[in-house]
């Protein structure tokens, strides 16, 4: 008897097949997930680490500002604060000054055309940056929440802009997927573990 329900529990094992414990969808940009509850002193700890290890260059004091307004923002907007994260690594490195060649500035690489709408001021200040930052990615994830893939819509139009990305939808050029691929991996590198 112990034999034929061993053999079931085999055979039944194998017709249902092993749970996949990653998605294979990203996740989505508002923010959920078995972390949503976390305690925001836990996120910003985990985030005020990543940064700390991605540049050494940091002031504690920034890092600290960094992981404080992410958590802060993303909270209020509903984003992934670990998504935003990944998103400002590749951006800018954590470095509040950069600038790049194409004049977009700040963590976030805001382009000077979007300062007026995302109430921005000062680009290189910490906190009116992640904020624009933040809000930036909630008006996308507005635009993009009904696709079938709103993360990597979102992530390619802050990268080369919502109509742009309208344009390519079924197929992004290479070095669109290369950010967005950047980003996800981080991403997934830098988000607790689901508990099981």
């Amino acid at each position: 008897m112990l034999t034929i329900a061993v053999v079931g529990a085999f055979i039944l094992f194998f017709m249902v097949g092993v749970p996949n414990p990653t998605p294979s969808q990203p996740p989505p940009v508002a923010l959920g997930g078995s972390y949503a509850n976390l305690n925001e002193t836990v996120i910003r700890q985990s985030i005020h680490d990543f940064i700390k290890q991605h540049n050494t260059t940091v002031s504690d004091a920034d890092g600290r500002a960094i992981s404080r307004w992410i958590t802060t923002y993303a909270h209020h907007e509903t984003i992934d604060p670990f998504l935003v994260a990944a998103l400002i690594n590749r951006e800018s490195a954590f470095k509040k000054d950069a600038v790049s060649q194409t004049g977009a500035k700040g963590l976030g690489q805001i382009k000077p055309f979007n300062f007026e709408s995302l109430h921005i001021s000062n680009p290189f200040n910490i906190k009116e940056n992640i904020r624009g930052t933040v809000r930036y990615l909630k008006r996308l994830h507005v635009m993009w929440q009904e696709s079938s893939d709103p993360t990597r819509l979102v992530l390619a139009s802050y990268y080369q802009g919502p109509n742009k990305t309208k344009e390519t939808t079924g197929q992004f050029p290479r070095h669109v997927e290369d950010y967005v691929n950047d980003i996800l991996t981080t991403y997934y590198r830098l988000r607790p573990r689901p508990s099981i």
